[in-house]
């Protein structure tokens, strides 16, 4: 165990810090509360768009067969080809309880058939209910991105506060405090001590000064 300086300074200064640790801590908790209020929020956003993009995949995988088995691959792969274009986006964050959480605004997706680099005319249907439907897909992927990103940057967040919380409460806290005790014991125990070495001092002291007016009592009596 520790030793340590058993001093009214020293027990002043583990009280201190004691304050002061337990003050952080319950700042550490209010941010661990926020970070957990906006995860949950984007968790619940996050679990329903995985589950509409699964939906769209398969749909868009439904169409895409379809349509191969009545035009073959190498005419999708053509209209693929002449579709082919980018997408500008602009990731922006913002910050909740110091973590910077995410929002992707991108541009439109999903496109008229007009637009999509083949003459409406001379293709089919089918080709652009397969664009439509991969537009579709690929429009809620971009709007999950930055909320899978936030999500994940808030769980690593959370459980780094968490480990904060838990080593201040558990480990640094009553730490202090035994320090405190062990000092104040340490103070307690001299100050009795102290006092009992007064107490013999005086018994000590009348014991003599009743010893020497014993015979001047007794002279003057005679």
């Amino acid at each position: 165990m520790q030793s340590l300086v058993a001093t009214r300074s020293e027990l002043l200064d583990r009280r201190r810090r004691a304050v002061f640790v337990a003050q952080g801590r319950d700042l550490l908790k209010d941010k661990r509360t926020a970070l957990v209020r906006e995860f949950r929020h984007h968790q619940t956003e996050l679990l329903d768009g995985l589950e509409r993009l699964r939906n769209l995949a398969v749909q868009a995988r439904q169409r895409l067969d379809q349509a191969t088995a009545v035009y073959g691959p190498e005419a999708l792969a053509s209209g693929a080809l002449a579709a082919a274009t980018g997408i500008g986006a602009d990731l922006r964050s913002r910050t909740v309880a110091g973590v910077h959480v995410f929002d992707l605004r991108h541009d439109p997706v999903r496109r008229s058939p007009a637009t999509r680099g083949w003459a409406p005319s001379l293709v089919s249907a089918h080709l652009d209910t397969v664009a439509l439907a991969y537009e579709e897909q690929l429009e809620w992927l971009l709007d999950l991105c930055a909320v899978e990103l936030s999500v994940r940057r808030l769980a690593t967040e959370i459980e780094r506060t968490t480990k904060q919380v838990n080593a201040l409460d558990n480990i640094v806290l009553p730490q202090l405090h035994d320090e405190a005790r062990r000092i104040a014991l340490t103070l307690d125990e001299r100050e009795r001590e102290e006092h009992a070495r007064l107490r013999r001092a005086r018994t000590r002291r009348a014991s003599r000064d009743a010893t020497s007016d014993g015979p001047e009592r007794t002279w003057s009596a005679a």
